[in-house]
């Protein structure tokens, strides 16, 4: 064989071994790199109105903002939980911060698994505005982060059969801050068996 096509060959493996690695890239690493990102920018969004904005608790208060505190993303902590609808479920009289009681009704159950254990959390709807309100204790609630527990933001119609949870977003009430606000606490049915290691931490 000619050293002239020998080289050919050469050059033509090598660009299919370029061009086979270039999808293997561009099928898997995007996808984790996207979500990584999302939740930079979630976060420095967020900072940006803790610093800036006048309905930020810090503002409104003139109070100095030191910034937030995280746990490392981890995507294992973004899980499906499927949706137990519930017709006329169980009233609640939350206690919230500023001793007061807020009336929130059991819309939903959601069933979900996270690091290998099975858990349950109930999802309200408050009788004051109509909004949908999901808050939760886990094992690391008084240590690492806020005691009186963290909330989750839900996007969650009615006939629903599955949600996404993503507890790197679980977030402080304002109360975890400053004094002057209502937070309710979380139901005690919503109290986590394993530590949320995700999310915010507590504050300072």
């Amino acid at each position: 064989m000619k050293p002239t096509k020998v080289l050919t060959y050469i050059v033509i493996a090598a660009v299919i071994l370029i061009a086979v690695f270039s999808l293997m890239d561009n099928g898997e690493q995007p996808i984790e790199s996207n979500y990584f990102e999302e939740l930079k920018s979630y976060r420095h969004d967020k900072d940006s109105f803790m610093r800036n904005n006048e309905k930020s608790p810090f503002v409104e208060q003139a109070i100095e903002y030191k910034g937030l505190n995280y746990f490392d993303i981890d995507e294992s902590y973004k899980v499906k939980a499927s949706v137990e609808a519930l017709e006329n479920g169980k009233v609640y009289d939350l206690r919230t911060s500023d001793d007061r009681l807020k009336t929130f009704q059991a819309v939903a159950i959601l069933h979900f698994d996270l690091l290998g254990s099975h858990q349950d959390l109930t999802l309200l709807q408050s009788a004051d505005d109509g909004l949908y309100f999901l808050a939760f204790y886990d094992e690391t609630s008084s240590i690492t982060t806020y005691g009186a527990g963290r909330y989750l933001e839900i996007s969650y119609k009615k006939g629903q059969n599955s949600v996404i949870l993503d507890f790197n977003k679980a977030y402080n009430p304002y109360c975890a801050y400053t004094t002057g606000y209502t937070c309710p606490v979380p139901p005690t049915e919503n109290n986590i068996s394993i530590p949320i290691n995700a999310g915010e931490k507590n504050y300072e």
